[in-house]
């Protein structure tokens, strides 16, 4: 019984630590570009020893990978079909919802200095939807392959735009300019 309980307190220990590494590596995110982060003022923050940064992670690189995984598991984890124009636009709310809402997707998508980051979130997230739905405007993969790049990149213009602009337009506004935008060009080339 014991050991079970000391199983139990050590588990919710390393699942606090991960916590802590992670909320103080997003603040950093926020305030500085990813070359300036070093494990030595991150553990500072975080008021841990360098040992217990790499107890849980091999590298800044390897924290970086588990908050863009995280992020595109948003996305990866619906349900969607690219046969059907709703979803397409449901999915356009959700990443113009999920990047408003939350600073740090915001500082990632927008940060010319995060940008080969939020590349990286869209192409995993791109590639998860070409695998779960080819075919769905073609049998030939290279004419597929442009409509998906298509698709992942025009979200993230626009919202980068957006942002550049002062955001003057409603969030519900440009999201449905957005999904105007990108869903008629998917709709004229959609298989009937």
């Amino acid at each position: 019984m014991k050991l079970k309980e000391n199983k139990k307190k050590e588990d919710l220990r390393v699942v606090k630590t991960k916590e802590i590494i992670r909320n103080t590596f997003k603040s950093m995110i926020l305030e500085m570009d990813y070359d300036y982060i070093t494990i030595k003022e991150l553990t500072e923050r975080a008021k841990i020893n360098r040992k217990t940064f790499y107890l849980h992670y091999d590298s800044l690189d390897d924290l970086l990978l588990e908050i863009q995984d995280g992020y595109a598991n948003i996305f990866m984890e619906k349900q969607i079909s690219y046969t059907n124009l709703e979803d397409m636009k449901y999915l356009i709310g959700l990443f113009f919802d999920s990047a408003n809402n939350e600073p740090l997707n915001e500082r990632i998508l927008c940060s010319g200095s995060y940008r080969n980051i939020s590349d990286r979130i869209v192409k995993k997230v791109m590639d998860y939807r070409k695998k779960t739905n080819r075919g769905a405007f073609s049998d030939n993969e290279a004419y597929e392959n442009i409509i998906f790049a298509y698709y992942g990149a025009n979200s993230a213009i626009i919202y980068r735009q957006w942002v550049a602009d002062g955001k003057k337009l409603s969030l519900e506004e440009v999201k449905e300019l957005a999904i105007k935008l990108v869903c008629h060009g998917l709709e004229s080339i959609m298989k009937k």
